[in-house]
């Protein structure tokens, strides 16, 4: 399928969820649009190498003037006038010892790479739509939760006024109060001024312009993952045997194999055929010692040959090129080595990230519940006059806080639970 810009531009009043926003990133994002032109180079690179097992015809024309000399007794034989020549030329490769087979089987293996390197560019770009996607609805949440801390402060400096004009508080209560109504307006401001920056970013890792809206609905409502449905052992194993990236170094090292097959075939003959057939003609050929007469022809004419073609030596450039090809073959060897411990390390760290997070929610959801009847509680109290302005205050805070943990815990939550199926593949781990 090719990336269609045009048809995938944001619809006005659609509201996009994370999977349909992930579908208009795979269509709209120039690294998808990168990644399907380089799959479809591999393609004609694969067409490129297998015309090599096809013969070659070429068409030749020439004409010319000539003059040519040859020693006779006491004087030379001079002729001269026009020819021309036009026909068709055949060469074939009949037998090469297999380096044409190296040559497709490496293109071929570089094909598959470039096609396994478009999904994980597919799994990258919707990892990060998911990222700031998550971030995103996490900073509108928290604006909602300082516009709610602001609100209480708001309540609760009216309240310390209403006190204050009965005697029962002192003006340093309600300034103390009107403080942290002050810092509550700070904090949803800044809280408005993130979802721009954010929502930015999230634009970015669409492909998108930032100043193009698009409407999204709220994650605040999706069930979120409750537990680990596999071992990070089976993760683990699932990912080595399937990850796009691990796929593609594997098929570039079969590449770099095909190619030292290439180089150790140098070292032996090609067997070709070739040949030509076409008409010559001669023109107002004249000779000096001068003969009667002018001389013409016109004559169909052709030659075929079987040739055998074997470098004897060549400076070693042939030793140094399969020395070459094999000092790459073990690069790469290397390389998948390295990327399959970076496979395991990226899914220990985002399983034991994603088990954190579990356990951080259950605390945060405490915390939130803890906080909420504390906060109610003391404003009560302090209503009927059994707390102090400082105790409501403090309550007021730690609700804030408990209300940012909570949507902390639930961004990291999500966040983590993506990075681990990104790490793994595409293989969700979650239930």
């Amino acid at each position: 399928m090719v990336p269609d810009v045009e048809a995938a531009t944001p619809k006005p009043g659609q509201s996009y969820d994370l999977p349909a926003l992930v579908d208009l990133a795979l269509q709209t994002h120039p690294e998808t649009r990168q990644s399907w032109a380089e799959a479809k180079a591999a393609a004609a690179r694969v067409d490129k190498q297998r015309s090599a097992w096809y013969p070659m015809l070429t068409a030749l024309a020439f004409g010319q003037y000539f003059k040519t000399s040859i020693p006779i007794p006491e004087s030379a034989l001079v002729s001269h006038g026009y020819g021309s020549f036009a026909g068709l030329e055949l060469a074939w490769t009949l037998f090469d010892f297999g380096r044409r087979e190296a040559l497709v089987d490496a293109s071929l293996q570089r094909l598959d790479a470039a096609q396994f390197a478009l999904t994980r560019k597919h799994q990258q770009i919707a990892y990060r739509v998911a990222t700031s996607f998550f971030s995103y609805q996490a900073m509108l949440a928290k604006v909602n939760a300082a516009q709610q801390t602001y609100a209480a402060a708001e309540t609760n400096a009216a309240a310390v006024k209403a006190k204050l004009q009965r005697g029962f508080a002192t003006r340093p209560d309600l300034l103390l109060a009107i403080q942290e109504q002050a810092k509550a307006n700070y904090d949803l401001q800044d809280a408005r001024g993130s979802v721009t920056q954010i929502r930015a970013e999230l634009a970015a890792n669409i492909g998108i312009s930032p100043a193009q809206t698009i409407q999204m609905t709220d994650l605040s409502q999706v069930a979120l993952p409750d537990k680990l449905a596999a071992s990070v052992e089976n993760i683990v194993d699932d990912a080595l045997a399937q990850r796009p990236d691990l796929m593609a170094q594997l098929a570039e090292l079969r590449a770099r194999e095909a190619e030292v097959k290439k180089a150790r075939a140098e070292f032996w003959p090609k067997l070709s055929v070739k040949g030509n057939v076409g008409n010559q003609y001669w023109g107002d050929v004249h000779t000096r010692p001068a003969s009667r007469q002018n001389y013409a022809a016109d004559d169909l004419v052709g030659s075929a040959m079987l040739n055998l073609e074997w470098k004897l030596f060549d400076g070693f450039e042939r030793s140094s090129a399969v020395r070459e090809a094999e000092a790459k073959q073990q690069a790469s060897q290397a390389e998948v080595e390295s990327l399959r411990l970076a496979i395991m390390r990226d899914i220990w760290q985002a399983y034991a990230d994603t088990k954190t997070a579990l356990e951080k929610r259950e605390f945060a959801l405490a915390l939130l519940r803890a906080a909420e009847e504390s906060f109610a509680a003391t404003q009560e109290s302090y209503n009927h006059g059994f707390s102090t302005v400082i105790e409501l205050l403090s309550a007021q805070k730690d609700l804030a806080r408990a209300r940012y943990t909570e949507i902390d815990s639930r961004a990291g939550l999500l966040k983590s639970a993506a990075a681990l199926v990104y790490a793994a593949g595409g293989r969700n781990a979650g239930e």
